[in-house]
């Protein structure tokens, strides 16, 4: 696949570990240039090639306006541009009704939902004035099953909110010449499933038809589709990489 991803420049939240860093990889490999944030950095986990002056490690918390506008500017003043923006930071909550409280609620909300909002609004503008860009948020199979596999309303209702985000934002940006779409993971091997005993993944397993759980290297590589030149007339979707666990 030709992506044209080379000399493009591309902001990444999550980038620390899980899909984010591994998106974080492919897109520098296809020749993009990475700010890659999150709240800490491990070195060992991070996606920092060896004297790789493309990938730019950013500590923020984007659930702020104040934070967003940081990030994208960041990148801006590195690298000169701003192409793609994929939001891959969230919280997962398993907490029920009865056990989340306000606090937790909005700090879900806040990262999972407000943080893809605020990062949109500032990096919009400045991508507009290449007329290009690519936008790309991580919802969750949650989302569309409403948390049968543990999660919680206060992630499943931030995963959901994403999918309308992304409809109305493709309809506002499409003009300016930027695409928007999210990815709906189903049941991923990543750090936010650690607890998930061995059992839950079973049988999870054994309803999936594909009978395995996902890889971040298989969401990753979605998400460098959708950054690429080849979804250049893909907007307002919503991608499914669940191995056909849900088919709705």
């Amino acid at each position: 696949m030709i992506t044209g991803l080379a000399g493009r420049v591309a902001v990444v939240t999550g980038a620390a570990s899980g899909i984010g860093a591994e998106t974080s990889r492919q897109l520098l490999a296809e020749g993009a240039s990475v700010l890659g944030v999150d709240l800490a950095f491990d070195e060992l986990a991070a996606p920092n090639p060896q004297g790789a002056e493309e990938w730019v490690p950013f500590v923020a918390d984007i659930s702020g306006s104040r934070s967003a506008s940081m990030v994208v500017n960041a990148a801006h003043d590195r690298f000169g541009r701003l192409d793609v923006l994929i939001h891959c930071a969230g919280i997962y909550e398993t907490g029920s009704m009865e056990e989340v409280d306000e606090q937790v609620w909005d700090r879900v909300q806040s990262v999972n939902l407000r943080g893809a909002y605020l990062l949109s609004r500032a990096a919009i503008p400045m991508m507009a004035q290449g007329g290009h860009g690519r936008i790309l948020f991580f919802s969750s199979i949650a989302a569309q099953t409403g948390g049968g596999n543990g999660a919680g309303p206060a992630y499943v209702s931030s995963k959901a909110g994403l999918i309308g985000l992304t409809r109305s934002l493709a309809q506002k940006a499409g003009p300016l010449g930027i695409t928007v779409n999210c990815i709906s993971p189903g049941v991923i091997v990543t750090p936010m499933i650690a607890g998930m005993d061995e059992a839950k993944r079973r049988s999870i397993t054994e309803i999936t038809p594909l009978r395995r759980l996902g890889t971040v290297s298989e969401v990753a590589s979605v998400a460098v589709m959708l950054a690429s030149n080849a979804a250049a007339f893909i907007s307002g979707a919503r991608v499914d990489v669940n191995g056909g666990l849900n088919m709705a």
